[in-house]
């Protein structure tokens, strides 16, 4: 049974996509006697039994030693040809690895949680039907994007899950601010997939596949043989990584996370902790072909390191608590393009691998501040961990997971990355955007921490009431498993069992890089402190962050306007330049017409004299020539 089950593993995208289409059923209010509520519950079913086959699958791997031989040896593999054609075919071609059940496993047991946390969320929200099935949706489209071995499809996959992005968050579209934040994560991330669209179409004819495996075939032999890259294959490269720079709101592509997060906060909670990851998988499976070019990995490593440095800069100006979470996601995705484009795969791996869970654990005990405090203002709370310290613990565990803090799964992977730092060829500027990065993240998860439950309580945090169990249930299950991620890792290989794990070279320096940036946040937002709120003497350099450092301007001012520039010219040449000279051409025609009209005077003998005079004219000129 369980040798079929990891064999059937390819079935696991099929249960949430069969709820999400059954959702539909609700949506529109076909089925309106049941009220919403059994879509939401037949959802939370179809994700159990997703997560249920997942769990079937790894343990067949990790027990049944034909299973697991066969799968390690010869992964399971299937396919299904979408288009075959003179020459051409395009299939999903899909396998089934132990990374891929691994991450099948973390997203639907993610996925299980949320929507056990959603049910409670959402108690009093008619939106059921396309907010379940929105998930399931996600849900569907992740699991389907780690289990293909087709750049192709993995597109196609990444633009199904931009689709549902823009669906999630206008949830609520009787409020501006959504429909604004959908249309603006839309737009944003669609500048990337049709970069991402253009570079796959050239690699083809290059590389005469779009499997991932045939790709890392092809990259081995090009670095093997020492054959000189095709030209603009530099450029195709970067058209590549343009795809995984959006999903992972990498600068300056940035700017829809924070934008997405007027959204409900549980589909906020998956979006944040496993959607947005979904890019770097894609950027992993093509790291063979990136460590082709030497300057698209320094591209990543810039890109990286800058959006660690300056999203962690923001966060810390943020009064909204979703969007200073939001752009410390951006931050910690900024080291994963380091370890990526250092050419550490094993790093990038583990990164990519301690993530998920802790970033999911923050936003769900936020969630259940928010829903009781009626607001997300940093600003209007305080002073709750008297009334809510079960909540507060649960956020400190999650911050823990992300920072460089042993024995917790974040200081394993952040020291590995710096260690990988160390021996690149810029060991202190790396090393230090590492250790900068890693204080400001710290000192950004300490503040939010401060100005929740540290201080006073505030107006709205006087009466903070319990949440319902639904909710405070799947926290402290995700509180559990982030605790004890560390031992999972080492009993999966990926450490060595020592009283620290993943301690090691340069843990020291992270370890005081995450003490200076936690003690000096919590010095200033435990006790509201007044360098907490910079002065005013200094030029509004917190309002200057808070505001994404004018980002959003900038671009207003450059790439809008010039696109409006392009279009208003385009505007003017096709009415002065191709309806004018349509529009002049037949009033010109009409007009020669209309003169030739006045020498019409019905009179035979002029018009035998046109026609002899045209004949003469004609065998005058056949005559002359030669």
């Amino acid at each position: 049974m369980t040798v079929f089950a990891l064999q059937a593993a390819w079935l696991i995208p099929l249960y949430p996509l069969l709820a999400a289409m059954a959702s539909l059923a609700w949506s529109p209010g076909l089925i309106s006697r049941t009220g919403p509520r059994p879509c939401g519950y037949l959802n939370l079913v179809m994700v159990a039994v997703a997560f249920s086959h997942t769990l079937v699958a790894l343990i067949a791997l990790h027990t049944n030693a034909r299973a697991g031989a066969e799968a390690l040896y010869r992964p399971v593999s299937f396919s299904w040809t979408w288009l075959d054609t003179a020459g051409l075919r395009i299939g999903f071609d899909g396998l089934v690895t132990e990374p891929a059940l691994i991450a099948m496993a973390v997203i639907t047991g993610l996925h299980l949680l949320v929507q056990i946390y959603a049910i409670g969320y959402m108690e009093m929200d008619w939106g059921w039907p396309r907010f379940f099935g929105s998930l399931s949706f996600f849900e569907a489209g992740l699991c389907a994007l780690v289990l293909t071995d087709s750049l192709f499809f993995s597109y196609l996959i990444l633009e199904l899950l931009t689709l549902g992005t823009y669906l999630i968050v206008g949830t609520w579209t009787n409020q501006p601010l959504v429909v604004k934040g959908a249309r603006d994560a839309f737009l944003t991330k669609r500048v990337g997939d049709l970069i991402l669209l253009a570079g796959l179409v050239a690699l083809l004819p290059l590389s005469g596949t779009w499997n991932f495996h045939g790709l890392q075939a092809w990259a081995a032999e090009q670095r093997n043989t020492g054959a000189a890259l095709p030209p603009g294959f530099t450029l195709i490269l970067l058209a590549l990584i343009a795809g995984p720079m959006g999903k992972c709101a990498q600068i300056p592509l940035h700017l829809w996370l924070d934008e997405a997060m007027e959204s409900p906060l549980p589909s906020t909670v998956l979006r944040n902790s496993v959607v947005v990851v979904g890019g770097a998988w894609v950027l992993l499976r093509l790291e063979p072909l990136l460590e082709l070019s030497p300057f698209v990995q320094s591209v990543l490593v810039v890109v990286g390191g800058s959006t660690a440095v300056v999203a962690s800069l923001i966060a810390l100006a943020q009064i909204d608590v979703k969007r200073a979470l939001s752009f410390l996601v951006s931050s910690w995705l900024g080291l994963l393009f380091v370890a990526v484009g250092l050419g550490g795969s094993a790093v990038a791996d583990h990164l990519l691998l301690v993530y998920p869970l802790p970033m999911a654990l923050l936003l769900m005990s936020v969630g259940t501040i928010v829903i009781s405090n009626v607001t997300q203002n940093l600003s209007q709370l305080g002073g709750l961990w008297s009334r809510r310290p079960l909540m507060g613990l649960a956020f400190l565990t999650g911050a823990a997971g992300l920072m460089g803090l042993p024995p917790f799964a974040g200081f394993a992977a952040l020291r590995e990355l710096l260690a990988l730092t160390a021996a690149s060829a810029h060991p202190l500027l790396l090393g230090g955007v590492v250790l900068l990065a890693n204080a400001l993240i710290s000192a950004g998860l300490i503040r939010v921490f401060g100005q929740i439950w540290g201080g006073r309580p505030t107006v709205f945090s006087q009466r903070s009431a319990e949440v319902l169990w639904l909710m405070v249930l799947p926290t402290t299950v995700l509180m559990g498993l982030v605790l004890h991620l560390p031992q999972l890792l080492v009993r999966n290989g990926l450490y060595a069992l020592t009283p620290l794990p993943g301690w090691g070279p340069l843990a020291w320096p992270l370890l005081v890089s995450t003490l200076v940036g936690g003690g000096l946040s919590a010095l200033f937002y435990l006790r509201p402190h007044g360098l907490a709120e910079l002065p005013a003497s200094l030029g509004g350099l917190q309002h200057w962050l808070a505001d994404d450092m004018q980002t959003e301007r900038f671009y207003h001012r450059t790439v809008v306007a010039l696109v409006l520039a392009l279009a208003r010219l385009g505007a003017w040449s096709d009415s002065r330049l191709v309806d004018g000279f349509s529009g002049g051409s037949g009033a010109l025609a009409m007009a020669g017409a209309r003169r030739l009209s006045f020498t019409t005077s019905g009179r035979s003998q002029a018009y035998a004299l046109t026609l002899v005079l045209g004949v003469l004219l004609m065998a005058a000129w056949l005559l002359t020539l030669p």
